[in-house]
């Protein structure tokens, strides 16, 4: 009786040793959303236009889990934008540095590969989108739309190819 309570002590610790190594690897491994992804204009799609003529998307894990983004495009107009945050990706608002349009925003992922965002501005929300990582991960693509302070409703689909 004794050495069969040792044997299944010895397998219970073993396999919870076990599932503590996966998860510690698990949580070493970098997320596929990590990178420099830089947008492939001849494949995005702008309604209304007129397209954006760049725009690059940094993102960064941090630690404690989250992730620090940086996003910096050049208008139709040829105006510049440059968007900072650092969110957890667990739907909770942050804030946002560099958007008149915006002061928080809120980043949930929605699957191992496809993340989702809502940017608010004085609690409402003014832009949302869902952004997926290809297979081979070699490219980002999803729709982002929002409506004008006059009232003009924009969608584009983005597709953004990872520089590295």
């Amino acid at each position: 009786m004794i050495r069969m309570t040792s044997i299944k002590l010895l397998v219970v610790t073993a396999t919870a040793a076990l599932t503590m190594i996966s998860f510690a690897s698990w949580a070493d491994t970098s997320s596929p959303f990590v990178g420099t992804w830089v947008l492939n204009i001849a494949h995005s799609i702008f309604d209304p236009g007129p397209p954006l003529k760049s725009h690059t998307f940094r993102i960064a894990q941090v630690r404690g889990g989250g992730f620090h983004d940086t996003i910096d495009y050049v208008k139709g107009d040829g105006s510049t934008i440059h968007l900072d945050f650092t969110a957890a990706f667990d739907g909770k608002y942050v804030p946002l540095t560099g958007s008149a349009e915006a002061k928080s925003v809120s980043v949930t992922q929605v699957n191992p590969t496809t993340f989702k965002y809502v940017f608010k501005k004085a609690r409402k929300p003014v832009e949302s989108g869902t952004f997926t990582v290809s297979k081979d991960g070699k490219t980002m693509q999803g729709t982002l739309s929002g409506k004008e302070a006059d009232g003009t409703v924009w969608k584009y689909h983005y597709v953004f190819d990872r520089r590295q």
